[in-house]
């Protein structure tokens, strides 16, 4: 018999044998032999390596989308490296961090009544292995100046929804919408704008209605549209509201995951329901006049844990992202 026939012939004889020995011990551990496949005397049989290390612990970093930035403005807090999980705090407010596509991250919105000033942001990380640390960066803030518009309705066609306990019930439906932070990523890429008409009102614009004083800021951006115009999603998420309120009237509100909203009002018709999975670009509603509203237009706004910021920065790259 040539020699590699009688090393073939005698490994299988020794499997057979090992095989049959542990089957034959009764203690339930034996070795089962489905499948024997010889290796030839050019190729050595595969070596079984075992990890004896853990892995590697890369090392957070820190990045910020701006370090300056105006009341109305957003911030992006990234961090990167082996992190579980982590928090910013900034203004007396904390921010749980989500996990994105290469980064621990969230936005810190910036509000319109936010003081002016430089202020300290703490970013506290626990790593994968369980050790803990933070990071401390100045982020000033800039005053902004808001425009003023004096707007006018037909006697007694806007006293329902000018009433101030009518205001109320709204805004409170909307915080508790706007407070709620799904733990992941809904969005991707960057963010588009919602209509392709033409901007009629600024975000933080103050008003005057029917000549009386002057208060509050805009909370978004308006779009003068004819009605039934198509309203598209800004980026994709899940469809956290879709009905009829009293000032915003027919809205829509897209959770895109980690604290950030964005809405959409004084729509004619939906196209969506609320729960509904939405992609960006998609036909969300149609522009109209319902609600609080002198003309057919959509306002849209972007909120980051609950503070209404300017959407238009969002997408012309002034927050640095």
């Amino acid at each position: 018999m040539p020699v590699a026939g009688l090393r073939l012939a005698l490994a299988l004889a020794a499997l057979t044998l090992l095989a049959g020995g542990c089957a034959g011990g009764g203690g339930g551990s034996g070795v089962t032999v489905e499948t024997v496949t010889p290796a030839s005397e050019e190729t050595p049989p595969p070596r079984v390596g075992v990890a004896t290390e853990e892995a590697a612990i890369v090392p957070p970093e820190l990045i910020v989308s701006v370090d300056e930035v105006p009341q109305g403005g957003a911030v992006l807090v990234s961090v990167t490296g082996s992190v579980e999980e982590g928090q910013v705090v900034f203004l007396g407010q904390r921010y749980p961090l989500t996990q994105g596509d290469f980064s621990m991250y969230t936005y810190v919105g910036i509000g319109v009544f936010d003081s002016p000033g430089t202020h300290t942001m703490l970013v506290q990380v626990t790593m994968v292995n369980g050790t803990a640390g933070s990071f401390e960066r100045e982020i000033t803030i800039t005053e902004s100046v808001w425009d003023i518009a004096n707007l006018y309705y037909q006697e007694g066609a806007g006293d329902p929804v000018l009433d101030q306990a009518e205001r109320d019930r709204e805004n409170a439906l909307l915080a508790d919408t706007y407070a709620v932070v799904t733990p992941e990523k809904l969005w991707e890429g960057r963010w588009r704008s919602p209509s392709g008409g033409q901007i009629s009102s600024q975000f933080g614009e103050r008003r005057s209605f029917n000549d009386g004083p002057v208060g509050g800021n805009h909370g978004g951006t308006d779009f003068a549209a004819p009605e039934g115009a198509p309203v598209t999603a800004t980026n994709s998420g899940r469809v956290a509201l879709a009905r009829q309120l009293a000032l915003r009237g027919n809205t829509v509100i897209i959770d895109h995951g980690g604290g950030v909203f964005s809405g959409y009002a004084h729509l004619s018709a939906f196209a969506v329901a609320e729960g509904q999975e939405v992609e960006k670009g998609q036909v969300i509603a149609f522009v109209g006049n319902s609600g609080l509203s002198t003309a057919p237009h959509l306002h849209w706004e972007i909120s980051i844990h609950g503070v209404l910021v300017d959407p238009m920065r969002f997408i012309d790259g002034r927050n640095g992202f």
